[in-house]
């Protein structure tokens, strides 16, 4: 059957990530412990619940500096947060361009609010774009759905609310776990292990 959808990842595929920045910038301010934060599985709670749209900004860093015994100020928090966030290439920007022509193309991200209004942030500084509205036929950020992947929820609300198949759509994501779980919700599912626009380049997209 052909490809008649492309879903992508956001963080590591479209937008650069160095989450070890985020995970040095809170270990400067105290933080003894981050292993859990940006997984697939066992996430920090407080993030997952964050991610999933069940708590607010305000929420999650009073919950962090609860269980952390810190203080964080919410200044000093929102800048290490988002220390991870890097740049949107040009070349990606064209390349989803180009995509539209031929597919339609949405996103599905693991995201927050903080995270995503940094990126929009970073798109408008940039590239004069206003969020990743512009880009993408649809997006769909975790806090927003209340689901995040791998769980299957996430997935299915994709497909509910666009109309696709999942047989006739091409998956990227960066993260091992998401590409098997997609694989196993009957998508078909490429792991983002070099430059996104390289990858699709060579895929003859």
């Amino acid at each position: 059957m052909p490809i008649k959808n492309l879903l992508f990842d956001l963080g590591g595929v479209i937008i650069d990530l160095h989450i070890q920045n985020t995970r040095e910038a809170f270990e400067e301010l105290g933080m003894k412990e981050t292993g859990n934060w940006f997984v697939a599985h066992d996430q920090n709670s407080w993030l997952n619940k964050y991610e999933t749209g069940q708590i607010d900004t305000d929420a999650f860093i009073a919950g962090i500096n609860k269980d952390s015994g810190l203080g964080i100020s919410e200044k000093d928090f929102k800048q290490a947060w988002n220390a991870m966030l890097g740049k949107v290439r040009r070349s990606r920007l064209e390349m989803l361009e180009n995509l539209r022509e031929k597919y339609r193309v949405f996103a599905l991200s693991n995201i927050n609010p903080m995270h995503a209004h940094a990126c929009h942030e970073i798109l408008e500084r940039d590239h004069d774009i206003y969020s990743f509205h512009e880009i993408f036929d649809r997006v769909f950020f975790s806090h927003e759905i209340n689901a995040r992947k791998p769980d299957k929820a996430s997935f299915d609300a994709v497909l509910k609310a666009t109309g696709i198949h999942p047989e006739e759509t091409l998956f990227f994501d960066d993260h091992f776990p998401n590409v098997e779980a997609a694989a196993r919700f009957g998508f078909l599912a490429q792991h983002v292990d070099l430059e996104i626009s390289v990858l699709v380049e060579q895929l003859k997209l």
